[in-house]
């Protein structure tokens, strides 16, 4: 509950002490789309394992509100799709797993800019994010004997509470993951003019699975982990 007010609190420092009208009227506004390489950490110490790593794709709007002639703050809103994919080969039985959430994310993120030109600038820079699930899918496949199987479901989530990480009524296993993800991005691009290239890696601080207390900050299983890249596109 700590981490995720400390969060919010920063989210709204930063919005509220350091954007000012003069800085306000050169925000630039602009749509992204993108790959992500998503997987989920699969042991207390936040551990991955790279095999279950599969790609999907991020989406959203942009909003770059220079700082003065140094930073800038970069925020918008995101179509995150993360999750995490299982495959087996057991004596001639090949089966996959795959876990598909799509998230609505708002990152607020402080840049360092590092001019190249008048025109090209690339920057780095950090910042919490909040999302929310708005779907997604589970799906799994079997192969035996030459006969496949498939299923698809959609993603059920769990009315966890977004100020405590747990769930309301205390009932694990309530649906499949959370609804609630909060955590931090590391962020990097280059701006050219009216075209960009972004990069992230997204950190996932919430436990996704439902009833699973965040409290615990030696717990890192179950997490978001996303690398994504994205091509900007400028108004």
């Amino acid at each position: 509950m700590r981490q995720k007010r400390l969060l919010t609190l920063l989210a709204a420092f930063i919005i509220a002490g350091t954007v000012n009208a003069q800085d306000f009227a050169k925000t630039k506004l602009g749509i992204k789309a993108g790959w992500n390489s998503a997987n989920i950490t699969n042991s207390r110490e936040g551990n991955l394992d790279a095999s279950k790593r599969f790609n999907t794709f991020n989406a959203g709007f942009v909003a770059a509100v220079p700082l003065g002639s140094t930073f800038e703050l970069r925020s918008g809103l995101d179509f995150q799709s993360k999750g995490i994919k299982i495959t087996d080969d057991d004596g001639g039985v090949k089966s996959s797993f795959k876990v598909n959430p799509l998230y609505l994310e708002l990152p607020v993120n402080i840049d360092v800019m590092l001019p190249i030109n008048e025109k090209i600038k690339a920057y780095i820079g950090a910042g919490p994010y909040a999302a929310v699930g708005l779907g997604g899918k589970i799906k799994s496949e079997v192969v035996s004997g030459g006969v496949t199987t498939s299923t698809s479901e959609n993603i059920h989530w769990g009315n966890d509470n977004p100020t405590d990480g747990d769930d309301r009524n205390g009932t694990v296993g309530s649906g499949d993951m959370k609804r609630f993800d909060f955590g931090i991005n590391a962020i990097g691009g280059v701006d050219f003019g009216s075209f960009g290239i972004h990069a992230q890696y997204g950190i996932g601080l919430t436990n996704t699975i439902p009833g699973g207390s965040n409290n615990n900050n030696a717990n890192k299983n179950n997490q978001n982990r996303v690398i994504g890249v994205s091509g900007v596109f400028y108004f």
